[in-house]
């Protein structure tokens, strides 16, 4: 049996502008789960969504964020020693939108207090929730990837919420897609 070869598309040096739209769609081309990153709590909780997470290591147990420098979850983390992460499960998508700066005025998202660790909340009825102590926050261009090792976490049954291309979707039966909605523009 021979294997066929495939050349990918060569990138062509130009003098033109780097494209951002373009490079956003084929970022967008990665399906994601997506979370709910918070921190503090009562008056000083502050909660955004985030689809740049992913595991560090699971020895010491290590998971990463990404936040850009411009947003509010940026000076937050970096004043920060503990966050939290909520894995949104597929009935949660309202929970995404709304700390997406897409306020739901319906919603009461209801999250639960970490015992031990007075500065952590997590939503309920998420699919996965973890709460990490900030061990290195490493600048990434217009981001910085705060790593946080796990001192707890949960495990639901729930089904993930998946993004992917600028829509919602989830994973239904024998692990097909499902799509959902699409995710507002301004709201990412």
């Amino acid at each position: 049996m021979q294997a066929r070869v495939c050349h990918a598309e060569a990138p062509q040096p130009s003098q033109a502008a780097f494209d951002e739209p373009r490079f956003r769609r084929a970022l967008g081309r990665f399906a994601t789960g997506v979370v709910v990153i918070s921190t503090g709590s009562g008056e000083s909780l502050h909660a955004m969504t985030a689809n740049a997470f992913m595991s560090g290591s699971l020895e010491p147990p290590l998971i990463v964020v990404s936040v850009g420098h411009r947003a509010r979850m940026h000076e937050r983390l970096m004043d920060s020693a503990l966050f939290g992460v909520s894995v949104l499960s597929d009935a949660q998508e309202p929970h995404s939108r709304h700390f997406a700066g897409e306020a739901q005025s319906w919603l009461a998202p209801r999250f639960a207090a970490v015992e031990g660790l007075p500065d952590v909340v997590l939503l309920e009825h998420a699919a996965a929730r973890f709460a990490a102590r900030v061990v290195n926050r490493h600048p990434c261009g217009d981001h910085t990837l705060f790593v946080g090792e796990v001192l707890v976490f949960s495990l639901d049954e729930h089904a993930p919420l998946i993004f992917f291309g600028g829509r919602y979707g989830s994973v239904a039966g024998q692990g097909a897609l499902q799509d959902l909605s699409p995710l507002a523009a301004s709201s990412r």
